[in-house]
């Protein structure tokens, strides 16, 4: 895989677990709910790819910053996210390291605007 890939595909993730938790903050939730609010919250410009989303979600599982819990552990249909205490103490991190993402993308846009179309 590319750096650009690579690259792409952590701010990918950072976006999307970022939305996750900041979810979980307001209540427990599926992937589907997960995926169905980020959507709205987008205006539909983001739509969580459930190839991305569920990796993402056993991630974040394993990492600790949230819990997984089947809604019926003998069907194991949906299974249930909620934030953990580490998931809240770490979003304000995750915060600052997309705010410095998306200012070096904003720089990069404003270059090509002027360049391009000035």
């Amino acid at each position: 895989m590319s750096v650009r890939n690579n690259d792409y595909l952590s701010y990918i993730r950072l976006v999307l677990g970022l939305y996750i938790l900041k979810i979980l903050q307001q209540g427990p939730a599926h992937g589907n709910k997960l995926a169905e609010e980020i959507k709205r919250r987008t205006n539909n410009s983001f739509t969580p790819n459930t190839n991305a989303l569920y990796p993402l979600l056993r991630r974040l599982e394993e990492k600790s910053y949230l819990v997984g819990e089947w809604d019926n552990p003998d069907t194991r249909s949906k299974r249930i996210y909620t934030i953990a205490e580490f998931g809240i103490t770490r979003i304000p991190e995750l915060e600052l390291v997309l705010e410095e993402r998306l200012e070096q993308m904003e720089a990069k846009i404003a270059i090509l605007r002027s360049d391009l179309l000035g």
